[in-house]
């Protein structure tokens, strides 16, 4: 089977849309990445200035104020350094080391001080604890620490897959996909960005957790086609496409169309529900129209920032299909 691959158009016919802050917080991230010393080695720092994580906050929270874009920006950047940083460390492999740093991780959040034995990773998130703390609610803090505690776990589940060589089934990598791309945490950010406050009851009625649930498997597995060429090339089977690849015995062409027509199926679900929302009072369904705006502009966003960054586009076994880049109907439909 040949290694060579085309990205196909990724159907995403929401409108493209970016913060007027963005070389503003771009060149903010960039600056905090140097004053907490994330990217120490200059192939890090090379690699960072290339993936343009700011760029990549401006599009997903187009309507953010500059100071809670600078938070969400450093946020995603931490994220990203962490995931690099755990691969060169070697942790990425050793689930129990793993653990260890997320546990102290979790501690900062939770309210506990760096002290001197702690990695400048501890430092960065314990600034971005500082800066969100005066701005949300006791109750807002606590489900983003069990957000970040979740995606600690599935990281560590992943360890133990590539410390043990294991294949994850699609069902169990699709149940866990959710965890491991970390967007649970930008989905409470929202409410941060937007100003906003959802009612429990509301955030967790059937319609609003199913248009999360889609928003989140769109972006990672989006992500999933168009960084495949960096998995393969690490080893890593965390990818839908490699996983109905390895498990189906089928090309690998074939294996991303497969992904790409999942993902169009769910974006005309995400359509869909937003046509049949319930009403919940006039104040709460404005914040609803921007909680879900956000949604969308992560969906778009995200595919924008990809083809756009330096991170994963860099191979020649990968080439993009067509000019226009995001599929719409007609176009989809066609191809199926």
């Amino acid at each position: 089977m040949t290694d060579n691959f085309t990205i196909p158009a990724i159907y995403c016919p929401f409108p493209s849309a970016i913060s007027p802050h963005a070389d503003a917080i771009q060149q903010h991230t960039l600056a905090w990445v140097r004053e907490f010393d994330l990217a120490v080695e200059e192939k890090a720092w090379r690699r960072l200035q290339a993936s343009k994580f700011g760029r990549l906050a401006a599009r997903a929270y187009p309507d953010a104020p500059l100071d809670r874009l600078e938070i969400v920006s450093d946020w995603n950047t931490w994220l990203f350094v962490l995931d690099d940083q755990c691969d060169e460390w070697g942790l990425g492999k050793d689930p129990r080391q793993l653990t260890v740093l997320h546990n102290r991780c979790l501690e900062v959040l939770s309210g506990s001080q760096p002290n001197s034995q702690d990695a400048s990773l501890i430092y960065a998130i314990y600034d971005i604890r500082k800066r969100i703390t005066p701005l949300m609610p006791l109750a807002w803090q606590t489900r983003f620490i069990k957000s970040a505690a979740e995606y600690f776990e599935s990281t560590e589940w992943e360890a133990d897959n590539r410390q043990h060589n294991t294949w994850p089934d699609a069902d169990s990598y699709i149940r866990m996909r959710p965890y491991t791309g970390g967007l649970l945490t930008d989905i409470d950010l929202v409410e941060l960005t937007e100003s906003i406050t959802l009612p429990l009851a509301v955030r967790k009625h059937p319609c609003i957790q199913e248009l999360i649930d889609i928003t989140n498997d769109v972006v990672c597995w989006s992500n999933d086609i168009i960084s495949l060429h960096k998995e393969k090339m690490h080893h890593d089977m965390h990818n839908l496409a490699l996983i109905f690849h390895h498990h189906q015995s089928i090309d690998l062409q074939t294996a991303i169309e497969q992904v790409n027509e999942l993902i169009g199926d769910k974006v005309r679900r995400f359509m869909e529900l937003e046509q049949s929302l319930p009403c919940f009072g006039e104040g709460i369904d404005a914040d609803i129209a921007h909680f879900v705006g956000v949604m969308r502009a992560w969906m778009r966003g995200n595919l924008d920032w990809s083809f756009e960054s330096g991170r994963y586009l860099q191979d020649e076994s990968q080439t993009v299909q067509g000019d226009d880049r995001y599929a719409d109907e007609e176009r989809l439909l066609n191809s199926l």
